[in-house]
């Protein structure tokens, strides 16, 4: 990989890793950056996060897709249902431990191809499967701190669905900013309904958040959707999947060391050991992956 492009998936993976730290502020208003703000509601900060991307992307909905349901099935489970269990995750568990618990979408993935697109797996990708939930299972158990362990099982939901969303993705005929696009449009409904419901005092909790909240917003949607993805999906077209999707673990050790640095995350022996069994089970599963997938549809990231 030529230097200038290792700097850009860096870029990437420190946009990513960064996120998980924004998206925590987001949320929960620590640290307390804005006097009296508490963080927006989790349901109701996904259904801005779409909105605003179905608003910068609206222009690369056309031409329409052939076939709809597949690109409705994605939306709906990697855009909508990944992101409702991910910030509300993310409001009650630290994003350390969240960046390590959502990897799970690359073992996970790889389940599920095996159910429904026949694929083989061997004992290398198997032992990378078990090595990944082993870990995660590690961090995830915390029999004394059931909100904590609660706002982590809503993390591995996330990336469950994330998973589910990828196999949707394989039979999506669109390049990933029309998708995008669809993807914001698709979600923000249910999001919005789902608020609504079980939500309340949506507007006046985001709004104490002021300027600094509208620049979080942003960078949710500008930095990690648009640039990020995009310059992700870049990539993969230039290298092999097997080259670049274990080089993206970066995102998630630096997702880790913002929360310590930034928020002060709690260094268990838990975190430690667990995060480095699943990260490297999860970088033998996504090694193992790109010799038996398109790098299209290799590594489908929960941001």
């Amino acid at each position: 990989m030529k230097p200038r492009d290792f700097l850009l998936l860096f870029a990437i993976c420190l946009v990513w890793g960064i996120n998980f730290v924004v998206a925590k502020w987001s949320l929960s208003g620590t640290p307390p950056i804005v006097p009296g703000f508490e963080g927006a509601p989790p349901l109701f900060f996904a259904f801005m996060r779409f909105a605003l991307l179905y608003a910068f992307l609206a222009p690369w909905l056309l031409p329409l897709p052939r076939k709809i349901m597949p690109v409705v099935w994605a939306s709906l489970t990697m855009g909508a249902a990944q992101f409702a269990f991910l910030f509300i995750g993310l409001r009650y568990a630290t994003p350390s431990a969240i960046a390590i618990v959502v990897q799970l979408a690359v073992p996970f993935t790889t389940i599920l191809s095996i159910v429904f697109l026949k694929e083989r797996v061997r004992w290398i990708r198997g032992g990378g499967m078990a090595l990944a939930f082993a870990g995660a299972s590690l961090v995830v158990l915390k029999p004394a701190e059931f909100t904590f362990t609660a706002g982590l099982l809503f993390g591995v939901a996330a990336a469950f669905m994330a998973a589910a969303g990828s196999i949707f993705v394989k039979r999506v005929e669109l390049k990933p900013i029309p998708l995008q696009a669809w993807m914001g449009l698709i979600s923000f409904p249910p999001l919005l309904i789902a608020s609504l419901v079980f939500e309340r005092e949506q507007l006046s909790q985001t709004i104490a958040g002021g300027w600094v909240f509208l620049l979080a917003l942003l960078f949710t949607v500008l930095l990690v959707n648009v640039f990020a993805h995009g310059s992700f999906y870049w990539l993969l077209k230039r290298y092999d999947a097997s080259l670049v999707a274990p080089l993206t673990l970066m995102g998630p050790l630096i997702g880790v060391i913002s929360g310590v640095v930034l928020l002060g995350d709690p260094v268990t022996w838990q975190l430690v050991l667990g995060g480095a069994l699943a990260i490297a089970g999860v970088a033998t599963v996504a090694a193992r992956r790109a010799k038996t997938v398109q790098p299209e549809t290799v590594l489908q990231k929960p941001r």
